[in-house]
């Protein structure tokens, strides 16, 4: 058998080492194996959940009158972090920031009322639902009563809103045609300013949200139409891909239900002595032990 050239030994070993070193994790990779660390992990590791939640959305999230951040969505995020035991730091977000802070990891979970919908289970993972609800409009009074009164007409929705899909769902079902030309507001008093103004026919929305403004203003009212305009189903958003993040999350909205803290939260701010009253229209689904 002939002899190989040292040079020519010394690349077959060189090859040789690379692929060794790639198989046992070397150069940098992962070991055999091994599995990303679940961000529930990290989370525990460094005792604080990051919760981006929104600043213009009463009941949700929002500031009261002395500037302090309250809400639902602000209830619910602490009751997860004690039950974690962690320390809560609330990020402001908006609209499209709830979705693009957790693609980029400013924030572990967004609890910003964000309705489940399938388009937005194609960039995040969903929790269980912990709000349900219906969207519907806000007018000025005496213009409108029902939504065939706004079929044809200008009407605003929250910039990248599942009302706008809900809407169109409606006017279809309905025998009228789809609205294309539906005016987004990025900004939730800018909607609200619109209403006032006449600028457009009506806004819609979550019921709740819209009933929170209205009730601070005898010039606007609710369509209160039994099944809205469509379904809202609250979860809790986080990144995609870590069934352990979303397992803990789940469990935590169990225990808050199971324990009985879910019912005052909610009573303090859908009850019937709330700013906006919102009748239960579903609950958190409780699985048995075993």
């Amino acid at each position: 058998m002939p002899r190989l050239r040292p040079a020519r030994r010394r690349k077959i070993l060189s090859a040789v080492t690379v692929v060794l070193l790639l198989l046992s994790g070397g150069c940098g990779g992962k070991k055999a194996g091994a599995a990303d660390e679940s961000r529930y992990d990290k989370i525990k590791k460094a005792g604080v959940v990051r919760v981006g939640t929104r600043v213009d959305n009463p009941p949700h999230s929002s500031y009261d009158a002395s500037g302090k951040w309250v809400g639902f969505d602000l209830d619910i995020a602490a009751a997860i972090a004690k039950r974690w035991g962690v320390k809560l730091e609330l990020v402001k977000v908006d609209e499209l920031t709830r979705i693009s802070y957790l693609q980029n990891d400013k924030i572990d979970l967004a609890i910003a009322s964000i309705s489940k919908t399938r388009k937005r289970g194609e960039q995040v993972a969903f929790s269980q639902t912990y709000f349900f609800s219906t969207q519907t409009f806000l007018v000025r009074k005496g213009t409108a009563t029902s939504y065939r009164d706004l079929a044809g007409k200008k009407v605003g929705a929250s910039r990248g809103s599942s009302s706008i899909g809900n809407w169109n769902g409606w006017l279809t079902r309905n025998g009228f045609p789809k609205d294309d030309n539906i005016e987004q507001f990025g900004d939730k008093h800018a909607a609200l300013a619109a209403v006032k103004q006449g600028a457009i026919a009506g806004w819609t929305e979550d019921y709740e949200v819209l009933a929170s403004y209205a009730g601070t203003d005898p010039d606007l009212a609710v369509l209160n139409v039994p099944g809205g305009t469509g379904l809202k189903l609250d979860g809790i958003a986080m990144h995609k891909g870590d069934p352990s993040l979303t397992d803990a999350v789940n469990a935590a909205l169990q225990d808050i239900a199971a324990s009985g803290e879910y019912d005052p939260l909610y009573d303090r701010w859908f009850g019937s002595g709330s700013t906006a009253p919102v009748p239960r229209q579903g609950s958190i689904e409780v699985w048995p032990n075993g």
